[in-house]
């Protein structure tokens, strides 16, 4: 199995940040970002890849505008930097569930 295989697999049962896949194995984020970024494109018919937002732990403010795969590094809003990252999951289409 690739990597993004497992990665598609590990999507499906769970929602993790970019962070914590990288972390999962053992490789740089950006190696991570490329694979999310194909994993978007090409996800297997039926399926999507679903981006819920970054979030302030401090004021709640939710950075729905940004796309990028990365956590922001400050508030716009408090100037905090308690940013909670970008999580990921793999569900099936037409299905939208909050996490």
């Amino acid at each position: 199995m690739t990597k993004r295989e497992e990665i598609f697999e590990l999507l499906k049962n769970n929602a993790m940040s970019a962070q914590q896949i990288a972390f999962y194995f053992k490789c740089p984020i950006e190696d991570i970002e490329q694979d999310l970024h194909h994993l978007a494109k090409s996800v297997r018919p039926a399926y999507e890849l679903r981006m819920f937002p970054a979030h302030c732990e401090s004021c709640e403010f939710v950075f729905k505008e940004r796309s990028k795969i990365r956590k922001p590094s400050k508030c716009p809003k408090c100037r905090n930097e308690r940013i909670i990252p970008p999580l990921f999951k793999i569900e099936p289409l037409g299905k939208k569930k909050k996490l």
